[in-house]
């Protein structure tokens, strides 16, 4: 099974699935309408051709998403190693989620999240449990104090090197850690 990703200016998403070995996308019937000069032949070749894309989508063949909800896959996905999930290289628009910071090709470097609880492991390691579900433990040696009058509200998550990353609660302490849900 093929997957495809296409985004376009407006900030839509266009996923196709097809199980052919076909490798254009789903668009390029309508997009070659435009290179029609004569008007009719435009308009029939137009209407063709998205009847066409109407179908497969019924079909199931693509779906459309949002940017919103292709930055929310991004975003849920942060920490795991997803190879099958696409890259969705997002464009910056000059606004956003201020709660993620991106690279230059549009992939997330850091998120910051509101921490359900903290919790520790039987080898005394932190367990970060965030509002959204995400579970991270701590991977590095040596005890991280964390107050139990004043626990953390929010962390940082960010990448480090060599696939790691790096959480620094709201409260300052800092440690490695890795995503376990």
């Amino acid at each position: 099974m093929r997957f495809t990703c296409l985004i376009s200016c407006t900030g839509i998403a266009l996923l196709g699935f097809s199980a052919s070995a076909q490798t254009s996308s789903p668009l390029e019937p309508i997009y070659a309408c435009a290179s029609i000069s004569d008007d009719n032949e435009r308009l029939a070749c137009y209407d063709a051709a998205v009847g066409r894309a109407q179908q497969a989508e019924k079909q199931g063949e693509f779906k459309t998403i949002t940017r919103q909800e292709a930055e929310d896959v991004q975003k849920d996905a942060f920490g795991f190693s997803l190879p099958s999930l696409p890259k969705f290289n997002l464009p910056s628009l000059g606004r956003g989620d201020d709660t993620i910071k991106k690279d230059k090709e549009g992939q997330i470097e850091e998120v910051s999240l509101e921490i359900d609880r903290v919790t520790r492991d039987g080898y005394d390691k932190l367990i970060v449990r965030f509002k959204n579900g995400q579970v991270w433990r701590q991977t590095e040696s040596g005890k991280i104090m964390v107050s139990t009058k004043r626990p953390p509200t929010s962390a940082i998550i960010k990448r480090a090197a060599f696939g790691s990353f790096l959480i620094k609660l709201n409260t300052g302490e800092r440690f490695k850690a890795k995503r376990e849900e």
